[in-house]
């Protein structure tokens, strides 16, 4: 059972200025902190589906087809045309008549359009997909115990980018085809905005494939669902730190869904952020309205005095930053270990902040 605290231990409250006033005068470049968790990823003889082509192609939904788990998700799940396999014959019918609609929709061939011709014909998506096949080789050699998802390359009509559960990964690949399409540019502002859009980039997908996944697989155990801001930003920090070691060619900025420029400025402002961050009415705050300045989807962080020119989710940043450092310290310690470490003293403890 997890205790929830308003205020923070006396043991953290008393360090953390004095954590502060050292780690102004001491920042530094250390060590490569995810050196000691490396692997070659092992060929499991998994390949990905792409349903996406299913849609292309128009082609017919068959319950027949049991090799392949996208069909629930897609059907029941996400579009809720019908149920998956259909009981009866009447239910059949009705569901390949929503199926054909679907399919046949202006929409949907767009932005099908999009993927053909934004990731599959240029490689993004067969490199994308050996990406996380590769990803999720090494993720099984560091957590053995567990269960490893099915891959599939979708197309959710825009509702999910990532649609993660034990048994499948299924990826929205029209969520990657770049601002510049048609499609995109079609897509509701007040749902999708343009800083949204401008994100919607094929060199985005493996890591937000492999994040996404990584949320909903360590959730259940690991997320402080009524904890602290702190407490949030290391789960963050942690699945952020462990994405980077299993996907290891995907550059920082696009683990965070940045440009270069904004990984950039992240960078250089660090010890201004931290400074901002480590206000007690900050670090220790339970209001989600609060926690969500600092991890929300945003034109840019709007939390304290961070200035607008600043990028969104400077937590999810701050987070890894902690990770990274701690990992330094401890390169003795498994992955596995890494995620049941809780307590956020640590952490902070061993934190040098850039800049």
């Amino acid at each position: 059972m997890r205790v929830q605290r308003d205020n923070p231990p006396c043991s953290i409250r008393g360090i953390l200025p004095l954590i502060g006033a050292v780690l102004v005068l001491t920042g530094c470049q250390g060590p490569d902190p995810y050196g000691p968790f490396e692997r070659s990823p092992e060929n499991n003889g998994s390949t990905p589906s792409a349903s996406w082509e299913k849609v292309r192609d128009r082609a017919e939904l068959s319950p027949e087809e049991t090799a392949e788990n996208w069909h629930g998700a897609l059907v029941r799940d996400i579009l809720q045309i019908g149920p998956w396999p259909p009981a009866s014959e009447s239910q059949q019918t009705a569901l390949d008549s929503a199926w054909q609609q679907f399919t046949a929709f202006e929409g949907t061939r767009a932005a099908i359009n999009g993927i053909d011709s934004a990731l599959q014909r240029t490689g993004a998506l067969g490199a994308a997909a050996e990406d996380i096949t590769d990803a999720l080789s090494r993720f099984h050699q560091h957590f053995p115990a567990s269960p490893i998802p099915h891959v599939d390359l979708g197309y959710t009509g825009y509702n999910y980018s990532v649609y993660p559960t034990d048994e499948l990964l299924l990826v929205g690949c029209e969520f990657f085809i770049g601002p510049e399409h048609p499609a995109v540019k079609n897509l509701p502002p007040h749902i999708y905005p343009g800083y949204m859009q401008e994100r919607m980039v094929p060199e985005h997908l493996t890591a937000d494939a492999l994040r996404g996944w990584l949320l909903v697989q360590f959730q259940q155990e690991h997320y402080p669902a009524q904890g602290q801001l702190s407490q949030e930003l290391l789960y963050w920090g942690k699945v952020l730190f462990i994405t980077q070691c299993i996907a290891p060619e995907v550059a920082p900025h696009d683990l965070m869904d940045w440009s270069p420029e904004e990984w950039q400025w992240a960078q250089d402002h660090e010890m201004q952020t931290w400074v901002e961050l480590r206000k007690e009415e900050f670090l220790y705050t339970t209001k989600r309205m609060d926690i969500q300045r600092w991890v929300a989807d945003a034109p840019f962080t709007k939390a304290g005095a961070v200035p607008q020119e600043s990028p969104d989710r400077l937590g999810w940043y701050m987070g890894l930053r902690w990770v990274e450092d701690y990992a330094v310290r401890h390169p003795e310690m498994s992955l596995a270990q890494l995620m049941d470490l809780e307590d956020v003293l640590p952490f902070l403890q061993s934190y040098r902040p850039k800049g």
